[in-house]
């Protein structure tokens, strides 16, 4: 009987050879006769040692067929799924290349619109930079107008820079003498003094100190917040129509309970008097004022009161953006007036405007201010000697 009908058609040559050549050996020894035994073997006859190694080569022959056809599957199956992901490696590379061939598409956009930007820049700055060019030519054609001019007048550059140190000092006097206008002042005197040493001229050393002097006066002085206080008294104005007037309201005193209070039980005729006193007493309140009382006011002169009163307020107002310090005073004055005589004392708005304008009272809206015209004065005295110089 062979065995070669059972051989895997999957299996590799030499495998095959192998096998082939093991089951060849094993039918050679199956039919080669045994020799006798010498004469110590027994009737029954001893195991026969050839017959159960065939019987291992051949189940050793069927382990190694059974071992190599699963291998043969296992890398069957491992092939099939390397291929798989070759496959989906192969899918996610034209992904890629798809996404790369966006992204570069894409890039040269930009590059085009970087390029055309590049471009609009370029023009741009070309217009710029003629811009420029005509500007600077105006300027030094501006330039030579005003040297010709200084040559024709006869008048240096320090001369012209002291001429306007005097112009800003006029007007820095103007402004805190008609305006009091504290911090123009300042900018125009610190304006002057910048002229004055632009022109290095030493004889102007004196004016200069003078000027650094009444600067810091000026800056001493003090600021008073007319736009804060403003802002204050309009606050205020709208706060007049929460006023509480007097006698808009009757409230009735309430009678005393306990004195009242006494059980239907003890009726007699003693406490039908007290009762009955009791009751006339409710009915005839007497109260203790320490001012008049004025009658109520008819709806239409309560709206005259409440509009004089933003009047009033209104004028303070104003007398603070004037600076006038009586008109100030007076109208605050006259507006607490109204409020105590027309109004709830005891109302916590009341009170609360009440101590308002009493603070508003305390401010000056006028304060001294110093005297900034030395500089000035000292200044026109020097341009002065400096022209009879000139004229010598």
């Amino acid at each position: 009987m062979s065995n070669k009908d059972a051989k895997d058609p999957g299996m590799d040559e030499t495998t095959a050879l192998d096998v082939e050549a093991q089951i060849e050996d094993a039918e050679i020894i199956e039919s080669t006769p045994l020799k006798e035994k010498p004469e110590k073997s027994t009737a029954s006859g001893a195991p026969k040692l050839p017959l159960i190694l065939a019987v291992i080569a051949i189940i050793l022959v069927f382990g190694t067929l059974g071992y190599g056809y699963q291998y043969a599957a296992s890398l069957k199956g491992s092939l099939a799924q390397m291929n798989q992901a070759l496959g989906k490696a192969g899918e996610q590379q034209q992904v890629l290349q798809s996404q790369l061939s966006t992204v570069e598409k894409a890039f040269e956009e930009q590059k085009r619109e970087i390029a055309t930007q590049q471009g609009a820049l370029a023009a741009q700055d070309q217009k710029l930079t003629d811009e420029r060019d005509r500007l600077s030519r105006q300027a030094s054609e501006m330039k030579q107008s005003l040297e010709s001019v200084y040559s024709k007048v006869g008048r240096t550059s320090n001369a012209w820079m002291a001429a306007e140190a005097e112009y800003l000092m006029r007007i820095a006097n103007h402004r805190l003498k008609l305006e009091r206008d504290v911090n123009t002042a300042i900018a125009a005197l610190e304006t002057a003094d910048s002229r004055l040493r632009d022109t290095g001229d030493p004889g102007l050393i004196e004016v200069r100190e003078t000027l650094a002097n009444e600067i810091a006066s000026l800056k001493s002085a003090g600021h008073l917040d007319r736009v804060g206080l403003s802002a204050r008294i309009t606050g205020l104005i709208g706060q007049v129509n929460a006023l509480k007037m007097v006698g808009l309201e009757y409230t009735p005193s309430q009678p005393d309970e306990a004195k009242g209070s006494s059980s239907e039980g003890e009726r007699s005729l003693d406490t039908l008097l007290k009762d009955g006193w009791e009751g006339f007493k409710s009915v005839m309140v007497i109260r203790h004022r320490d001012k008049p009382v004025s009658a109520m006011l008819p709806p239409e002169q309560q709206f005259f009161v409440y509009k004089n009163l933003e009047l009033q307020l209104e004028a303070a107002r104003l007398a603070l953006l004037k600076g006038d310090p009586e008109l100030y005073s007076t109208s605050l004055k006259q507006a607490a007036t109204w409020i105590g005589d027309f109004f709830d004392a005891e109302a916590t708005s009341t009170q609360a405007i009440q101590k308002e304008i009493a603070a508003l009272e305390a401010v000056n809206v006028r304060p001294q201010l110093p005297d900034i015209s030395s500089s000035l004065t000292a200044l026109q005295a020097r341009m002065k000697a400096a022209g009879e110089e000139g004229a010598q």
